[in-house]
């Protein structure tokens, strides 16, 4: 077992050292600086469409991989697709590896990391379309996206892709983004990675992504094309996301309360149906009055 701790920790730092000293170099930048031409000319609303991504199975590896951050503390991932996980075959299997000594300092003196971190954002596609079926529980969450903050400045986010990747943000060709789980080719040469460059993996592909689907002479091969369109699915998700935030955030307080109100009734009578009316009806009448005081 030690043994195989010390080979693990001295390949570790072996990536780390060649990872930092390589600078990721193409004589060709496009199509990079034809997406991010197409990129800044959003809106910062625009943007955050761009990078979202509607994928369960993703968003629920995520959760997996902060899961093991939380419980475990700070360490690397890798992914095995064609190894389906035994507790979740839906999902591929996911090697973690905790990191200590100068990995862990490394990692937690990465502001860029640490940004992107901070900037991401789950929720549900398909929240609030029936009440009945409503639900707090993380297994629900289907979606990524980034905070405002994150894209204000193009060239602020184009410096934290760049760090992260080490400088292979958005260089080379599309080929590989039609895949199911893609690795670029700047995460590869990471061998095991931190949850935030799987992040940062997954926002340059939707954002590969929406730049085809906005230029459909680029697309290429069926499968391509299939992803390209989930592009433009998951920007359609996000602006019907951001429209019921603004209505909500519009909304007076007494109006709020009415729709709370509405929808808690609405709810209770569908949970009468399981039993525990006394519980229910008690804990529905709690959380009303603490949504009168708000």
């Amino acid at each position: 077992m030690a043994s195989n701790q010390t080979i693990d920790s001295l390949t570790s730092h072996m990536s780390l050292y060649n990872f930092s000293l390589s600078l990721y170099t193409n004589t060709n930048p496009n199509p990079r600086s034809s997406i991010l031409k197409w990129f800044s000319s959003q809106t910062v609303h625009q943007r955050r469409a761009s990078l979202t991504t509607v994928d369960p199975k993703f968003t629920q590896l995520l959760l997996q991989m902060l899961g093991n951050v939380r419980t475990q503390g700070h360490g690397f991932f890798i992914i095995l697709p064609d190894l389906p996980s035994p507790d979740r075959p839906c999902l591929p299997s996911l090697c973690f590896r905790e990191s200590r000594g100068l990995l862990s300092r490394v990692s937690e003196s990465n502001e860029s990391e640490r940004w992107i971190y901070e900037s991401t954002r789950l929720f549900e596609a398909k929240e609030g379309e029936r009440v009945e079926e409503c639900s707090c529980s993380a297994n629900c969450l289907d979606s990524v996206t980034v905070c405002e903050e994150f894209v204000e400045n193009v060239d602020r986010f184009v410096e934290a892709m760049d760090k992260v990747s080490n400088g292979g943000f958005l260089r080379g060709e599309e080929g590989g983004v039609s895949s199911d789980w893609v690795e670029l080719e700047w995460l590869k040469a990471k061998g095991y990675y931190s949850i935030e460059s799987f992040v940062a993996n997954r926002l340059e592909v939707a954002l590969r992504l929406a730049w085809l689907n906005c230029n459909n002479g680029r697309k290429r091969g069926v499968k391509l094309k299939e992803k390209a369109s989930e592009a433009g699915v998951a920007a359609n998700v996000f602006w019907r996301k951001k429209g019921c935030v603004d209505w909500w955030g519009n909304l007076d307080a007494a109006i709020r309360r009415k729709v709370l109100f509405a929808v808690l009734g609405k709810a209770a009578k569908a949970l009468v149906l399981f039993g525990n009316l006394v519980f229910l009806s008690l804990s529905l009448i709690l959380i009303a009055i603490v949504i009168c005081f708000v």
